[in-house]
């Protein structure tokens, strides 16, 4: 048993049994809070208490004019708050995507920069420079748009990492309409066998694209 914050993060509560048996199939449950932001705030990440939990999180960007909920990233870490730190390092290198961020109020992904990483070019790193003074300005507003929701868990590693990979590819597989913000050539991996098992996901409020239930 462990606690975690309410969607106000202002109230901690008890979390279920991770493990249940139901119908003789075994269940897994995760429980994701937030939204929370990078920025100083109510949601502040770094004032709750999952700086140092191991988990699951979705980044998701927000359609103000909808309020539709996408997936922007899905990922796994054994420490919350320095994987997001490394996160930030990465954005603020510009290694990297940087989108737009008045286009992505509006459910539009309008690309800025497209990640240093993705260029394997000899001319990358100069690229780089020539257009950061331009890039870095919009990279603020775009960090400001991420909304981030964690699910501590006490799952060993390659457990966690299949459950992350689970949630991506059932995005990729079964919602390609809904990968409005969530690039192809994000990494997703899971485990070459499935565990046999039924993921339930509770979330503070609707994210496209994941699922309630999923066979893992």
């Amino acid at each position: 048993m462990y606690q975690f914050y309410d969607k106000k993060l202002n109230k901690k509560i008890v979390n279920k049994e991770e493990l249940n048996i139901s119908n003789n199939i075994q269940s897994i449950t995760i429980d994701f809070n937030g939204p929370l932001k990078f920025h100083k705030g109510e949601y502040y990440l770094y004032n709750t208490d999952f700086l140092n939990s191991e988990g699951i999180y979705i980044w998701t960007i927000k359609n103000e004019k909808n309020g539709n909920n996408y997936v922007h990233y899905v990922g796994e870490t054994a420490s919350f708050g320095k994987r997001q730190k490394e996160h930030l390092i990465q954005m603020a290198g510009l290694n990297y995507r940087i989108i737009d961020a008045d286009f992505a109020r509006q459910g539009i992904e309008k690309i800025i920069w497209n990640g240093l990483w993705r260029d394997k070019s000899t001319n990358a790193v100069a690229t780089l420079l020539e257009n950061y003074n331009e890039v870095a300005n919009k990279v603020i507003d775009y960090i400001r748009l991420i909304n981030i929701y964690f699910a501590p868990t006490t799952f060993e590693k390659h457990i966690r990492r299949h459950v992350e990979g689970c949630l991506g590819w059932n995005l990729r597989n079964k919602y390609s309409n809904l990968k409005t913000f969530y690039p192809d050539d994000n990494h997703v991996g899971t485990k070459a066998d499935r565990l046999g098992k039924k993921l339930i996901v509770n979330l503070p409020e609707p994210i496209l694209g994941i699922d309630r239930e999923l066979l893992i």
